[in-house]
């Protein structure tokens, strides 16, 4: 059976930041925990910012299945409850903050997530300024609520924090979304 190095990276910084502020661990501390080289790590992580958004990733898995499947609420509910698997650790990733920091890695992710949902859906001519903005505008708004959430603790279930998430999008947005009736 072959070792997922990722995983086992992953696995030793999450485990770290039961220990240690993770603004304090080093990459030298993650390939100690973890048994492995510092060139075994930058063979797959550019820094430690990049293993903590794969970390973040992967609370993203199964999405494309989840949305197809089952709709837009329970894509989002996924999200939300994978994060608090996570939560001593997405809580200390998202109070960093600079160049190539979680947060913003968010932001961006929430962007182009939403924008190439759109143009794969409905092609690019859909967006048009008022869409642009509406991106914009739901990006750094779900994004920055997702943060200070985490920052908060994480605080009630995934599926609550979903439907606060869903009530607030622009409907410029939800309208393209596969949403029904209920979540509205």
């Amino acid at each position: 059976m072959a070792i997922n190095v990722k995983r086992l990276l992953a696995n030793a910084l999450i485990e770290l930041t039961d220990e240690k502020p993770l603004a304090k661990i080093t990459v030298c501390n993650i390939v100690q925990r973890a048994g492995t080289g510092r060139q075994t790590f930058y063979n797959h992580f550019k820094d430690k910012n990049d293993l903590i958004y794969w970390i973040f990733c992967g609370t993203l898995i199964g999405e494309r299945r989840i949305l197809q499947t089952s709709g837009y609420f329970a894509y989002l509910a996924h999200l939300y409850t994978e994060a608090q698997k996570y939560r001593n650790f997405m809580k200390q990733a998202c109070a960093m903050d600079g160049q190539n920091s979680l947060s913003e890695a968010i932001r961006l992710q929430t962007y182009n997530y939403y924008k190439k949902y759109i143009i794969d859906h409905y092609g690019k001519e859909n967006i048009d300024e008022s869409i642009e903005f509406a991106l914009q505008f739901n990006a750094y708004g779900a994004s920055s609520l997702y943060i200070v959430w985490v920052k908060a603790g994480m605080p009630g279930t995934g599926e609550r924090q979903a439907e606060h998430a869903l009530h607030c999008m622009p409907h410029d947005i939800k309208q393209y979304l596969p949403l029904d009736q209920l979540d509205y």
